[in-house]
């Protein structure tokens, strides 16, 4: 069993130009998630934004099942076509090959970073295994950190693609401090959760963590697994921009807290800015619930996501 050193990442922003290849090799993205309900509806947003930028190619296909190593992932979820037979898609190595995947998402358990959950006695390594102890199941890693990597390790076995590995930071629990059935909160409640997700329990710590050891672990691709910083980006666009004046039971649903349209929209513009290396361009969501506060500083709001994942753009 690996184990994960308390060692955060330090991370120093730095301007890159992709060359002409790469540039055009950025606005192709095939996405293959290893997800939960966190992620679940990030997908169509991108879609819209993609369609709003008018010269780029998204697609993905993913599975609530984080699967064993030794099994290829079944991507069964299909939100936007791409080379995978679908629906029905085929649990095998080869459909993951035809499906030409640029882009490996890897959603940790609900809520993860066990800090929030306090002590799991179970739980040989909770600095990197999450609230929830993996389940002894024969060939299942026991902690989050061999959860990763075993899966960077079957891709790298079985396909030739060379894709992007991705952990996708989510959020902190809302239990006890947001309302169970619409997650609204006071304004100070508002803040202890944006606390709980970034600072108070070293939530987001927990992931740097996590990216930092899987790098040492799988050092031959450590170049391709990066993080999308959601939790964090989120926090900031919720502190620092014009959005600050959108409450608690405006971005989110219930406790867990699930999010609402207004939430989704900004989780796929982090996604997209760091995915993608560009400013999220302003989407046509007609079909959507999006509060007017964001949408009237949609502008200014981008700006500022852009400008917070540049430090997980690689140079």
């Amino acid at each position: 069993m690996r184990f994960l050193s308390a060692v955060v990442v330090s991370l120093v922003t730095v301007s890159s130009v992709p060359s002409l290849a790469q540039a055009e090799a950025l606005q192709r993205r095939s996405t293959g998630a290893y997800m939960n309900s966190l992620y679940d509806l990030v997908p169509p947003m991108m879609k819209l934004l993609v369609e709003a930028n008018g010269e780029q190619f998204f697609a993905a296909q993913g599975s609530y099942d984080i699967t064993p190593p030794v099994a290829p992932p079944n991507w069964n979820q299909n939100w936007i076509r791409f080379g995978v037979p679908s629906p029905g898609v085929t649990q095998s190595w080869p459909s993951v090959e035809r499906a030409n995947v640029t882009d490996v998402i890897i959603v940790t358990d609900n809520f993860s970073g066990p800090p929030v959950y306090g002590s799991q006695g179970a739980n040989p390594n909770p600095a990197v295994a999450g609230p929830i102890p993996r389940p002894p199941v024969e060939g299942k890693a026991l902690t989050w950190g061999d959860e990763v990597t075993d899966i960077i390790a079957a891709h790298e076995e079985n396909v030739t693609d060379e894709p992007i590995y991705w952990i996708y930071e989510g959020w902190a629990d809302g239990g006890k401090i947001l309302d169970d059935s619409t997650g609204a909160g006071s304004d100070r409640d508002f803040a202890r959760w944006r606390e709980r997700t970034t600072s108070q329990y070293d939530y987001t710590g927990w992931f740097d963590n996590l990216l930092e050891h899987a790098k040492k672990t799988e050092p031959s691709v450590a170049s391709r697994i990066r993080m999308i910083p959601v939790a964090r980006t989120m926090v900031s666009v919720m502190e620092n921009t014009p959005a600050s004046d959108i409450k608690a039971g405006e971005w989110f649903k219930d406790a867990a807290p699930h999010g609402n349209d207004t939430l989704h929209l900004l989780v796929a513009m982090i996604v997209y800015s760091t995915m993608f290396e560009q400013k999220a361009p302003k989407p046509d969501v007609s079909t959507k619930n999006i509060h007017s506060v964001f949408m009237d500083n949609y502008e200014e709001i981008s700006d500022h996501v852009f400008e917070a994942v540049q430090p997980y753009i690689p140079s």
